[in-house]
């Protein structure tokens, strides 16, 4: 009978031992410090150099205005970026042209083949570059917040490390080729003074 208690004392013993070293977190806890955790900065960088950089696939301005007036939807389809539904899309497109002017951080580009363009090098906010890609999808993230994280990692990216050290060295009658974001609409028959958001610009 003694060792029936002992051995029910040393279970005792071993379950008391047991809850003091298991700590307990809320599920909610747990998911809050992982969220934090995620490195934004690093996600967008293999986004950027590791996708954006590496895709062979940007259409040329030239094409994807050709292919927009002749057939709107086949152009969307295949090259348009869009969370939802609707006109518009962004599109990621290359060209080259001759710096005419530079003001504010505004570059005035006579395109080769499209007329006056314009690179904003100042403005790089928003979703145009990570929509325009392709390579970020809503379902990857659990909240809108975090899908925007994604946005302002790659325009931080963009916007502070990659352009300034690519425009140092340009200047206006320089010639260019750059790659970056812009958005159309199924509706639009007009394709003067479009705006791009660069993703790259480089000294021809």
């Amino acid at each position: 009978m003694k060792k029936k208690y002992v051995y029910i004392l040393a279970l005792l013993l071993l379950a008391f031992l047991g809850y003091q070293s298991v700590y307990f977190k809320k599920l909610s806890v747990v998911k809050e410090a992982k969220k934090e955790n995620f490195d934004f900065k690093a996600y967008a960088d293999s986004i950027y150099y590791k996708g954006i950089l590496k895709n062979k696939k940007n259409i040329s301005l030239e094409a994807l205005i050709g292919l927009v007036k002749s057939n709107s939807e086949t152009a969307f389809k295949k090259h348009g970026n869009r969370l939802g539904i609707g006109n518009s899309a962004y599109f990621m497109i290359q060209s080259t042209g001759k710096i005419i002017a530079i003001k504010d951080g505004l570059y005035t580009i006579a395109d080769e083949k499209n007329g006056i363009v314009y690179i904003d090098t100042k403005y790089i906010f928003g979703n145009a570059i990570r929509d325009a890609s392709g390579l970020v999808k809503l379902t990857d993230f659990k909240t809108n917040s975090e899908f925007n994280k994604v946005s302002e990692s790659l325009n931080d990216i963009i916007r502070n490390e990659v352009i300034p050290k690519e425009i140092k060295s340009v200047k206006i009658g320089d010639s260019i080729s750059f790659t970056g974001a812009i958005k159309l609409s199924k509706k639009q028959n007009l394709f003067n003074d479009l705006t791009i958001i660069p993703s790259q610009i480089k000294l021809q």
